[in-house]
């Protein structure tokens, strides 16, 4: 019997599952006994076809939580709003921060949020913004604003905002936000991006906790760029966490998958769009 059942409703790439769709973007539905709760809504209403395919009805969810102000996190927000329901959105306050990608050519490329809160409450959407640390459910916690304590996780030089005097900056990514779910057995960790580093937020979470079992990890690392000495430096300190099972998806990128699942064998997986996640009453992960 599920303790806890992950859907993984939006990724770059899908599963061998008919209907089952894949875009630039990442979101997956966790099922607890008391809760259920949508994290991130890609970048268009690909996560509500993949949940009608699989089944999952999400007109009912308790709260939507979102990881982060990319496009590629909460562009789906807009299907949400058409549902007529009232659904209420966590995030920090930051995500509709205006943010860029630096190009080729010097110029920038909007990739913030697609809508402004104001849009999206005269919808029907209510946004609470929160803290650092927030139980948002029992045994539910995000989790923002994460120390950068980490030589090797650097972020990403091609992502910018602009300051109050209209410089062009790195993205100090505080709204960047993780979920983690606590049992009796350990943790399980839902990664949106993770812009302030993997093994940062990470780090932080057995901080919060105490040195207690990781069951499961799955989501976006943001390895999709960097160097092979940070693809190394990330797998040796997850190994020394003791991470019993990890999937990766959207932002991760084929070269560092591929360590990763040489590293961690039968422990590693992908996490696609149509892949469903069970956590039994023994911290086993059985996938579907």
């Amino acid at each position: 019997m599920a303790v806890v059942t992950l859907t993984v409703l939006c990724d770059n790439t899908a599963a061998m599952k008919e209907g089952i769709r894949a875009e630039h973007g990442f979101s997956v539905l966790i099922e607890s006994a008391e809760r259920k709760i949508l994290f991130d809504t890609g970048q268009s209403d690909l996560f509500w076809h993949n949940a009608e395919v699989l089944g999952k009805d999400l007109t009912d969810v308790d709260a939507v939580v979102l990881s982060h102000g990319h496009y590629d996190h909460t562009g789906g927000l807009q299907r949400l709003a058409r549902v007529g329901n009232s659904f209420k959105v966590v995030a920090h306050r930051d995500v509709f921060m205006p943010r860029f990608k630096k190009q080729k050519d010097g110029s920038l490329k909007y990739i913030g949020c697609p809508y402004d809160q104001s849009y999206l409450e005269s919808r029907g959407l209510m946004f609470e913004f929160a803290d650092a640390r927030e139980e948002i459910a029992p045994g539910i916690f995000f989790v923002s604003e994460v120390p950068r304590k980490t030589v090797f996780e650097k972020g990403d030089p091609l992502l910018v905002v602009k300051d109050d005097a209209g410089r062009v900056v790195p993205d100090p990514f505080r709204d960047d936000a993780s979920i983690y779910l606590k049992t009796e057995l350990g943790l399980i960790v839902i990664l949106g991006c993770s812009h302030r580093g993997m093994v940062n937020i990470l780090y932080h979470i057995l901080t919060l906790e105490g040195d207690v079992p990781i069951l499961c990890v799955i989501g976006g690392t943001h390895l999709a760029r960097v160097s092979p000495a940070q693809t190394s430096e990330t797998i040796k300190a997850l190994h020394g966490m003791k991470v019993e099972a990890l999937g990766v998806s959207h932002c991760t990128g084929l070269d560092a998958a591929d360590e990763m699942k040489r590293a961690f064998g039968e422990r590693f997986f992908r996490a696609m769009s149509g892949v469903v996640i069970e956590i039994d009453e023994k911290g086993g992960v059985i996938l579907q």
